[in-house]
């Protein structure tokens, strides 16, 4: 089993676990968000500044990697782990700005449900990433990544059920229903690349485990 030998390494793990604590609190300040529209030009800049936060993470890891000769993973694999981590926060403030962009008003009847998974898929992320730290057990992250499985295969039902809502209202205007059908998608992407993330440390359990 792999495990930490220094500082050094240890330094390369507490950067990925920031950019995973990036992502859950971008997700959390979207739920918030898709609750009540009224404070959104507050919510949409603390993701602005969080997103910003975690582009300096990534760019700060990479640095690392590029510099240091010793790493604790190959460094194809620390690129790939970064840029996944970068990619979900990227989406996630994606998301949102959409919701500007398009001049929506009030919250569509099933964001707060599908934020509220993808919040909760990021949660389980941050376990991950932090566990990683004592190496790639599957007895330790096994678990962790069946559930994050099961999360975006829930995402996949409750995502179609709320496209049928959207096309079955008869009363939305479709310049609206196009804009909903955009930002329910890219939500959809953000829960993909976090499952994507999973199952490359999946792959990472083979090789190093």
């Amino acid at each position: 089993m792999l495990r930490l030998n220094n500082k050094r390494d240890q330094g390369f793990y507490e950067i990925m676990e920031a950019q995973a604590q990036a992502a859950a609190e971008a997700a959390d300040e979207f739920y918030k968000l898709s609750l009540d529209f009224s404070q959104m030009p507050a919510r949409l800049k603390r993701l602005e500044e969080i997103e910003h936060e975690a582009d300096g993470l990534c760019h700060n890891l990479i640095n690392m990697i590029n510099t240091q000769f010793i790493t604790p993973l190959d460094k194809e694999d620390l690129h790939a782990l970064t840029d996944r981590l970068d990619d979900i926060t990227d989406t996630i403030e994606k998301a949102a700005s959409r919701i500007e962009v398009f001049g929506l008003k009030s919250p569509g009847k099933d964001l707060p449900g599908l934020v509220s998974q993808l919040h909760g898929i990021t949660i389980e992320m941050r376990t991950l990433i932090g566990l990683m730290r004592s190496g790639f057990n599957q007895e330790t992250l096994g678990p962790v990544i069946e559930s994050i499985h099961a999360t975006e295969s829930k995402m996949d039902k409750s995502f179609r059920k709320a496209l049928t809502a959207l096309f079955a209202d008869d009363n939305l205007d479709i310049r609206k229903l196009i804009q909903w059908k955009e930002i329910y998608e890219i939500i959809e992407k953000a829960v993909n690349r976090t499952e994507h993330l999973a199952s490359f440390v999946e792959s990472l359990m083979v090789k190093y485990g």
